[in-house]
């Protein structure tokens, strides 16, 4: 029993350790995106989301912005008036709509 305790103790300490560094990388990721649109690099998360309504209409799931390296992205989740889930993938400079998939 002691020795499950001694093992159990370092994990959790690092568990409560790392919890904060994931919510500080979120935090960054949100100042990285504002300073892209104000610098005029992407566009709004507005203008992204009227793209993605326009062809696929329905309620926003999840958005998410990610650097895929020649370009940004948004990655839109909308669950359709027909009650599927699709990945909308918008260009974050252009709006051009890039990809649309279901997801399961």
């Amino acid at each position: 029993m002691m020795d499950s305790k001694r093992f159990l103790t370092p994990i959790i300490i690092v568990l409560l350790i790392s919890s904060p560094i994931s919510f500080v990388q979120a935090d960054d990721d949100h100042i990285e995106a504002k300073r892209l649109r104000d610098a005029g690099e992407i566009l709004s998360l507005e203008e992204i989301l009227k793209h993605a309504r326009q062809s696929h209409p329905g309620k926003v799931l999840e958005v998410e912005i990610e650097d895929e390296g020649s370009r940004m992205i948004y990655e839109v989740e909308i669950l359709g008036d027909d009650n599927i889930v699709r990945e909308i993938i918008i260009d974050a400079r252009s709006g051009e709509l890039i990809s649309v998939t279901k997801d399961n």
